[in-house]
């Protein structure tokens, strides 16, 4: 499944840079997938992450860009390292570095972890 995860994972990866992570969310997880961030905290289904990610958004200025600075994928996983540049609704500049580790079946990614500093 390995080739096929890599093209899944560019279009996944594709989706973000251009600032369409609901579309990637709707289009490559599975309705069970968990979401887990960096202090253990878990969403546990695609829906639960889409309306977490849409508030999220709708709280910001702007979505100013994300840059991918690498990927790899192996059987059944993904990784990727990521830049996020945004504009809180303050104002103020935020700047997110983060991996993340997705974990895939089916052509889905069932588990996704994030890993920020």
């Amino acid at each position: 499944m390995s080739d096929a995860i890599v093209h899944l994972e560019a279009g996944v990866n594709d989706l973000t840079q251009q600032g369409k992570i609901i579309d990637s969310i709707d289009k490559y997880y599975a309705d069970h997938c968990v979401f887990t961030e960096s202090d253990g905290s878990a969403r546990t289904s695609k829906r639960d992450q889409r309306a977490h990610l849409q508030g999220f958004f709708e709280s910001l200025k702007s979505f100013d860009g994300a840059t991918l600075h690498g990927q790899s994928t192996g059987d059944d996983i993904s990784m990727s390292e990521w830049t996020f540049n945004m504009t809180g609704g303050d104002g103020d500049k935020i700047v997110w570095n983060e991996v993340l580790v997705r974990r895939w079946n089916d052509g889905k990614i069932v588990a996704e972890r994030y890993y920020t500093s």
